[in-house]
């Protein structure tokens, strides 16, 4: 099942236009039934009084749901950031115990919060808000948060003698969504999930509350939600709620932003992945048609998402998280072998329109019962600074490079870029979802600067030469001119511009320097004689360029 990218907000079937979350109570599900509600009053009031837990993710207190005008999508509450030195400090109590009036008062007042004092203020965050942030990215997960073997059922993970090293292997069962799958960031969070022992075990004292709290009446279970949470030491919120600054108290209403989190996990990941499949380039495969869409995806609470077709991914407000360790992950087939063409639905190509109409989508996870697409919320913002990860892929070519210092060549700047995002096309990221990045290194050379351009090709049938470029003035921006070269590439699956292309943008002068066949990304150190011989190919073209502009 591939993914269908929508950039328009869900709305939701059966509500009021510009409807506000008002309050979020207890989780309940019929005893006929294995699946979860949560309840939740809406302003105006309504009859739907409860939503789906698929749907936990999209909504938060305050929140305006089927917006129609600018003015209704204001975001609610005071904005407050605060820093946490850690959670074992906090207290559980209820939304009764909050001294804030109107909010002891609400329906929900039963709900579980965490109490605690961040500087001169007393902050009373509902437990399941901040599990909203952390674990509820997806019906997938909140499934999984009630299972209370929810993740040994899905995932094998092995750590082998590198201690930066794991395997997590999906097993062939799982219901991973496939945005999770292709996607790194996403991938990130569910490696941090897995692997950290801590957080692990806050996801799945979910399940265990949930099985000793639990009360049934009436034919129905019901649950004030509540967990143990990670420890978080050092992480710094943003959050929104009513502040009442006469008495420093903090009721949050959303979080919108966890930074500085420690993942404390291998630094390098790989996703064992049965349904990974690579498709080769100018191999369409079964590609999907791109339609154009009139409306935003509705939300239908009343069908089940169907097995046999492609996932919508949903535009909703993000959540920004940040790690100050990030996480390196990469994917691969099963069989460790790399796979061309794909089978029928397993395209991946990012698609920005849907159908000819307002489509229904499910929250739900896909069954083969289904009637109706699945819409899986895109959720997350990862701003981890993780660049740095990602020059690995360039390790031969900044040692061969390096090595041009004994021919009078000093380094003076390099900086990666990664290639941009452009609609219809995919060459923008790797096989395994990745981010694909340019890297050049500016040089200075008997008083004349010059800049090596690479690009990482892995999982294309293109083999780039290495690009030398003299540089056109003595003040010159490299970023803005090789950013727009980062386009091109995209647009012409991996292609050099052309040299006339290059003659108008670079008039000083350029050399194109293939590359050997042996060259690996990773040639260590001691391939001294590799690493010489491609440098001594590229010093003659650099002192070929030099002494033709010389001429």
């Amino acid at each position: 099942m591939a993914s269908k990218k929508t950039k328009k907000t869900p709305t939701f079937m059966g509500i009021k236009d510009n409807s506000q979350v008002k309050e979020i109570g207890s989780m309940v599900r019929d005893l006929r039934n294995p699946n979860w509600y949560i309840e939740v009053k809406l302003d105006p009031a309504q009859d739907k009084e409860k939503f789906g837990l698929s749907q936990l993710g999209l909504i938060p207190r305050r929140r305006v749901l089927n917006v129609t005008h600018a003015g209704a999508s204001k975001v609610a509450g005071y904005e407050k950031g605060l820093k946490i030195n850690s959670t074992s400090t906090w207290s559980h109590c209820r939304i009764a115990d909050c001294p804030i009036v109107n909010i002891r008062r609400q329906g929900d007042r039963q709900q579980w919060c965490f109490s605690f004092k961040a500087g001169d203020t007393q902050f009373f965050l509902p437990q399941i808000e901040l599990a909203r942030a952390l674990f509820f990215h997806s019906a997938y997960l909140n499934r999984l948060a009630l299972n209370p073997n929810g993740l040994d059922e899905e995932f094998d993970v092995q750590m082998g003698e590198n201690p930066n090293r794991a395997e997590i292997h999906i097993l062939p069962s799982s219901s991973l969504p496939m945005l999770v799958r292709g996607n790194p960031s996403q991938r990130r969070i569910l490696a941090w999930l897995l692997l950290n022992k801590e957080v692990r075990n806050s996801f799945q004292s979910i399940a265990q509350y949930q099985l000793t709290e639990g009360e049934i009446r009436n034919g129905r279970r019901y649950w004030p939600f509540r967990f143990d949470p990670p420890p978080l030491e050092k992480v710094k919120m943003k959050v929104r709620g009513q502040y009442v600054k006469e008495s420093e108290l903090f009721f949050v209403y959303e979080i919108h932003s966890l930074t500085n989190l420690s993942s404390q996990i291998p630094r390098e990941i790989e996703f064992i992945d049965p349904k990974f499949t690579e498709q080769k380039t100018g191999k369409k495969g079964n590609s999907i048609e791109r339609r154009r869409s009139d409306g935003p995806p509705e939300i239908n609470d009343d069908e089940m998402p169907t097995t046999d077709a492609e996932e919508y991914v949903l535009d909703v407000p993000e959540v920004e998280l940040e790690f100050s360790e990030p996480a390196y992950t990469t994917r691969k087939s099963s069989d460790g072998r790399r796979r061309s063409g794909t089978s029928k639905g397993q395209s991946e190509e990012g698609l920005d329109d849907s159908t000819n109409s307002q489509t229904d989508v499910s929250t739900d996870e896909p069954t083969v019962r289904g009637e109706i697409p699945a819409g899986v919320p895109d959720g997350i913002d990862d701003q981890s600074d993780d660049s740095h990860l990602f020059t690995r892929k360039f390790e031969a070519f900044i040692a061969m490079s390096n090595l041009l210092e004994i021919k009078g060549c000093r380094i003076v700047a390099e900086e990666l870029i990664p290639l941009p995002a452009l609609k219809g096309h995919s060459k923008h990221r790797l096989p395994d979802g990745n981010p694909r990045y340019l890297l050049y290194r500016v040089f200075r050379y008997k008083n004349q600067n010059y800049a090596l351009v690479e690009v990482d090709t892995v999982g294309s049938e293109a083999r780039l030469s290495t690009l030398l470029l003299k540089q056109p003035s003595g003040k010159y921006d490299w970023h803005p001119k090789l950013s727009t070269m980062g386009w091109s590439l995209v647009k012409t699956s991996l292609r050099w511009p052309t040299n006339k292309r290059l003659e108008k943008d670079f008039p000083a002068g350029f050399r194109r320097v293939p590359h050997q066949q042996n060259i690996q990304s990773r040639l260590g150190r001691k391939d001294t004689a590799t690493l010489s011989h491609w440098m001594g190919r590229l010093y003659s073209a650099l002192a070929d360029l030099h002494t033709t502009q010389l001429l």
